[in-house]
Parts: structure tokens; C-alpha cells; sequence
């Protein structure tokens, strides 16, 4: 396996197709994709050092180093946080998780080897954007949140929208429908209600498709006020569940 040069050029690779990869050249980065079926992953051997990203690679902010042995090495900072550091708690701390892509600098490898802690869950188990997409689907997104009044997202609403981002470069054979709807208790559905809603479903659409999906996989459909999860809102709560998207997959 020979090197990609940036951790933005990573090669993407499933933590089961990582596992005994001969690796060519002294430095190579990798993106290992989120996997509902493995709670953690150990780096045992095969390299002298390793860089672990596990957010995004772009960033230094939360990434760890790791030793020959698969080990954190704790920075001055992790030691005066006053978290234990002992022999017992860095080899715990040493996992990481798969619920997101993990990005991985690998220095001096040759034949990498990981542990993987596997968990055996149910489909009622799993979280929407753990499972595998099929026809007839459908999706509510409960974090996707708007202001009042405008197709703006709230700042809760990324992390979801990067979910469903993940989720589609994962099922790239399927097409999506995304219904967009507004908040209005005891009014009828008016042409500005129609129009708000259209609006929400199309801001989804937009941002997948700066993010990299096909736009010809994508649709958006606003219903209005027609379809509130509480028709009679009267708390803020209430009424920014209202103001959400659905997905249809198609």
C-alpha cells in the first residue's frame, strides 16, 4: 500500500480491510469508515507511531499519538486535566470508536494489525444513520432545526446533516426525497407556509450537494403545516419539532 500524501487525500478503507495491510512507505494516512457493528478498535502493532484524528482530518484539536504498542501518549495537558493516566486507564483510553469515520497518520508501517471489539446489534437497535437504506424508508430527522420563520439551520442541526451526508456516500445507490415543514398551529397551510417548507427541504438538498452527493439523487418536497408533530404546539419545543425534515428513500 503506498502512501497518500495528505490526510484530505486518505485513502478510505474499512477497519477489517485495514487489519495485516503491508504498508510501502514510511508515512501513510487512512480513513477508516464508521462501522455499527464494532464499538472500538485497538492498533496493536506494525508501526512505530500513529496519528489518531478522531473527528476530522483537518484539524490537530482532538488527535492523539499513539505509541509502538498501540498506547496513548499523554500530552502535559491530558496529564494535568487531573484524568488518570495510569498503566490500567491508557490502555481504556487507547480504544476508540467507530460510531464516525476515524482518520489515522500512520508512521513507519509495515504489517498493520488492530483488535476489534465487535457488538452484535439488531436493526431495532441501531441509530438511522447506522443502517443500511432500502426503498420505502423513511426518516425523520428530529435534529435537523430551523429558525422560526427562515430556511436557516439552528446550530444543532450539522452534526445530523453530516450524518445523512456519511450515511448517502455509504449508499450510493440510493435516491432520497426530502420533505421540508414549518411550524403553524391552528392555521391553515398557506402559499407562504408551502413556499417556507419547500425552502427547508431545498436548504438540505443544497448543502449535500456542496458536501459531494449527486444532486440528481436528491429531490425535495415541502408539506406545509399539514403534517406537524404537534398540531396544537405551544412550547418552543414543541414548535421546533415542527419545524423539520423528513427523508424518503426511493
Amino acid at each position: 500500500m503506498h502512501a497518500q500524501n495528505t490526510c484530505s487525500s486518505a485513502l478510505s478503507i474499512s477497519a477489517d480491510s485495514l487489519n495485516r495491510l503491508k504498508i510501502a512507505d514510511e508515512v501513510v494516512y487512512f480513513k477508516i469508515q464508521r462501522d455499527s457493528t464494532i464499538s472500538g478498535v485497538f492498533f496493536k502493532e506494525g508501526f512505530k507511531s500513529i496519528i489518531v484524528q478522531p473527528l476530522e482530518c483537518l484539524t490537530n484539536q482532538h488527535s492523539f499519538k499513539l505509541d509502538s504498542t498501540g498506547l496513548i501518549l499523554p500530552t502535559e495537558d491530558m496529564i494535568n486535566s487531573g484524568i488518570c493516566y495510569c498503566s490500567t486507564c491508557i490502555e481504556r483510553v487507547s480504544k476508540f470508536s467507530l460510531n464516525e469515520d476515524l482518520y489515522i497518520k500512520v508512521v513507519g508501517g509495515s504489517d498493520l494489525k488492530l483488535e476489534l471489539v465487535k457488538d452484535k446489534l439488531n436493526e431495532q437497535q441501531l441509530e438511522w444513520y447506522q443502517k443500511r437504506l432500502k426503498s420505502g424508508d423513511k426518516i425523520r430527522l428530529d435534529k435537523i432545526l430551523f429558525v422560526g420563520g427562515l430556511a436557516k439551520f439552528r446550530s444543532v442541526s450539522f452534526k445530523d446533516l453530516n450524518r445523512l451526508f456519511s450515511l448517502l456516500e455509504q449508499n450510493r445507490d440510493v435516491d432520497v426525497e426530502i420533505h421540508g415543514h414549518v411550524n403553524r398551529p391552528g392555521k391553515r397551510n398557506s402559499k407562504k407556509d408551502q413556499v417556507l417548507s419547500n425552502q427547508r427541504a431545498q436548504a438540505v438538498v443544497d448543502y449535500l450537494v456542496k458536501k459531494g452527493i449527486n444532486r440528481d439523487r436528491l429531490s425535495a418536497l415541502g408539506f406545509g403545516n399539514t403534517r406537524m408533530v404537534y398540531p396544537n404546539a405551544k412550547t418552543e419545543f414543541e414548535m421546533q419539532f415542527n419545524r423539520r425534515v423528513e427523508i424518503l428513500v426511493k
